[in-house]
Formats: C-alpha cells, sequence, structure tokens
C-alpha cells in the first residue's frame, strides 16, 4: 500500500549516473535513528541523563527501526539495505565516539572507516539500466 513517503521517494531522482542514494538515505536515516539510541545510553553511561530516560528513549528509538527498515524493503533488498545502514552507522558512531566523546581510534582502524565509506559507494553502484 502506498502512502505519502512512498509517493515522495518516488517523485525524487535518486540516480546519479550509475549510482542510486536511495539505499544511502535509507540508511543514514536508519543510522541516525541508531545514533539517537546509541547517544543516550552513552550518556547514561556518563552520569549525564537519568537511566530511566535514556533507556526509554532509546527503546522508544529502536521500536521506530523496524518500521523504516520495513520501507527499504519496499526499494531494495534486505541484504544491501542492511550492510548499507550498518555501514552508515558504524561511520557516524565512530566518528561521533571520537570528535563528541573523546574516544580514539589509531591507525588501521582509520583506514577501515575509510573502506567503510567505499563500501557504501560499491553498494550504491548499480548496474541496473
Amino acid at each position: 500500500m502506498k502512502d505519502f513517503v512512498d509517493n515522495w521517494i518516488k517523485s525524487i531522482n535518486w540516480k546519479i549516473g550509475k549510482f542510486s542514494l536511495l539505499p544511502i538515505a535509507f540508511g543514514t536515516v536508519m543510522a541516525m535513528n541508531d545514533v539517537f539510541m546509541m547517544t543516550s545510553l552513552k550518556l547514561v553511561h556518563n552520569g549525564v541523563i537519568y537511566s530511566t530516560v535514556g533507556i526509554l528513549f532509546s527503546l522508544l528509538c529502536y521500536a521506530i527501526q523496524p518500521l523504516i527498515f520495513l520501507k527499504a524493503l519496499n526499494y531494495e533488498g534486505m541484504a544491501q539495505t542492511n550492510l548499507v545502514w550498518n555501514l552508515i552507522s558504524n561511520i557516524i558512531i565512530t566518528t561521533e565516539g571520537v570528535f563528541v566523546f573523546g574516544e580514539s581510534i589509531k591507525g588501521l582502524r582509520w583506514l577501515a572507516m575509510a573502506m567503510g565509506l567505499v563500501s557504501i559507494a560499491l553498494f550504491a553502484y548499480s548496474n541496473d539500466d
């Protein structure tokens, strides 16, 4: 059943040459949901917010995730959707950990982050005409 989200998605040209930005868009929305959830738990861990508030907020965020994933499945397969979501989530949350919470990653782990970005671009590439 089509809704306003489907109509909005259909109204946009998600292709740039052979690259489709739609999987990246869905992956980013799902990854941002992960960011809200994990950030609230990190703030609980750091004693910045009460555990009840942080955990309830995290549960609410994660309860929305299946709805977003289900919508994404209308446009891409489960394998591609999941991989793009996880790659984007890993990159954004790791970057947040480093730059917001002062955590560190060193050496080849930065190369792994770069490879994750390359992987996202490869998943966006389409042989479909």
